[in-house]
């Protein structure tokens, strides 16, 4: 996958995060955001052991550069879906 394509598969994602953190039921949307915080938690390990296992003079392995991206895929995923929990749950409180 080049560049370009990778830019747009996580603007498309980020878009799909952006509207199931908008329009699941807040059950759902829940499940999802507790899924995904695991994932992020599995894939920060992941990237941990990578790092640990780098030498300090060696360049960054493609392992090691696709693990990074995976994190960052994984935390923007359920920093968005949070933001939604969090947004839907402060309107809810303002109308009751």
């Amino acid at each position: 996958m080049n560049h370009r394509e990778a830019f747009s598969t996580v603007a498309d994602e980020i878009t799909d995060w952006q509207i199931a953190a908008q329009q699941l039921p807040m059950t759902e949307l829940c499940a999802m955001t507790a899924t995904c915080q695991q994932t992020l938690a599995e894939t920060l390990n992941a990237f941990n052991i990578l790092c640990l296992s780098h030498t300090d003079g060696d360049e960054p392995t493609a392992e090691a550069m696709q693990a990074l991206g995976e994190v960052t895929r994984q935390a923007t995923a359920a920093a968005i879906l949070a933001l939604g929990i969090s947004h839907r749950a402060r309107l809810a409180a303002q109308q009751n």
